[in-house]
């Protein structure tokens, strides 16, 4: 699709979910460590959104994760179910493979999204929250600059939420 957003990084893609992984991505959110993931979403509105990967929507887009022509998991901007975001900030989740962590793609991935959401989309705070224990997503998190700043309780859960603002990505940047 023409307007699909695609992201080119030194090692891998994100792009489109293509038809054919859709039921992967499912398989993963049914089968995903409790650590990673707060809830299992309705199937047919997770599928129903997938389906529409790669496009911006009302602070929801998904994207694959493409090493070598192959998705080995998914990135995301979505809104909390609880919790109204301001203008121009974004929550952004990933889930890999389990046999691709470790590898820096997750690390590349969050690095490339938060780029396109300061440069395309406007954005003025990008966040996401993490399980406490999460020692390598937290890692990733610190190593493309975002800042921890306290928790905030969803879902029955305690998040460590890290966050990068607009002045301190321009100062990374530089």
């Amino acid at each position: 699709m023409a307007d699909s957003v695609v992201i080119r990084g030194q090692r891998l893609v994100l792009r489109s979910l293509r038809p054919a992984e859709i039921d992967a991505e499912w398989q993963a959110m049914v089968t995903a460590d409790p650590i990673a993931v707060a809830e299992l979403p309705d199937e047919a509105e997770f599928r129903a959104r997938l389906t529409r990967s790669g496009r911006l929507h009302a602070g929801w887009l998904d994207l694959a994760v493409d090493v070598g022509g192959e998705s080995v998991g998914r990135i995301q901007t979505f809104v909390p179910p609880c919790r109204p975001l301001a203008p121009g900030t974004f929550d952004l989740g990933i889930g890999l493979r389990a046999d691709m962590r470790g590898k820096g793609y997750g690390r590349e991935a969050v690095a490339l999204l938060t780029d396109w959401l300061f440069d395309h989309a406007a954005a003025q705070l990008v966040e996401a929250g993490t399980d406490p224990a999460n020692h390598a997503m937290r890692a990733v998190f610190r190593h493309a600059g975002w800042r921890e700043d306290g928790t905030v309780t969803e879902v029955g859960r305690d998040w460590l939420m890290y966050r990068i603002t607009r002045p301190q990505w321009q100062a990374a940047r530089n």
